[in-house]
């Protein structure tokens, strides 16, 4: 019994990595001679469960693994392609599930530059077509090949924006 009026905290049960996104992850480890881990497995929930990207302090709070093992372990799932890191500002990069083993489509980022928050937006058809008519034209006497593009917005969220108002 605890002293007091203090009640435990019940802590939010972990994140579960789903089995058809274990199993493709498994395929793409392989190569790397790379085993799917307890603590990958909670990392990989931890996205899988998100809505959005994850710093790595939020992977480490909702996976319950140590620092050093999330950073190790995104480090290693990144070099594998199975997660992508966001570049925010001040060093608060954030990460996701690759698309490929995601249940999330195709999807670009918003970054706001001054809190860091990153949000998921979806492109129109229109947008990703112009994006990838641009990009080949860009690269038709390159020779190089693209597998696949990355588009971020930068600028201020809305919370930000209305702060800022009110300091005026």
């Amino acid at each position: 019994m605890l002293p007091g009026n203090l009640a435990p905290v019940k802590r939010a049960a972990a994140p579960v990595l789903s089995p058809s996104t274990a199993a493709a992850v498994m395929q793409a480890l392989a190569p790397f001679e790379l085993r799917l881990t307890a603590n990958r497995r909670l990392v990989l929930a931890a996205l899988e469960a998100s809505d959005r990207p994850l710093t790595t302090d939020e992977i480490v709070q909702r996976a319950e693994v140590p620092t050093s093992s999330a950073y190790r372990n995104l480090g290693e799932l990144m070099d594998a392609g199975v997660v992508v890191r966001i570049t925010a500002v001040g060093g608060g990069d954030r990460y996701e599930l690759a698309e490929q083993f995601s249940d999330h489509h195709h999807h670009h980022h918003l970054v706001c530059t001054e809190c860091g928050i990153v949000t998921d937006f979806d492109p129109s058809a229109q947008l990703e077509r112009l994006i990838d008519r641009e990009v080949q034209s860009l690269l038709a006497t390159s020779g190089f090949e693209v597998t696949h593009h990355v588009f971020d917005v930068r600028g201020r969220c809305r919370p930000c924006r209305q702060r800022e108002g009110l300091r005026t």
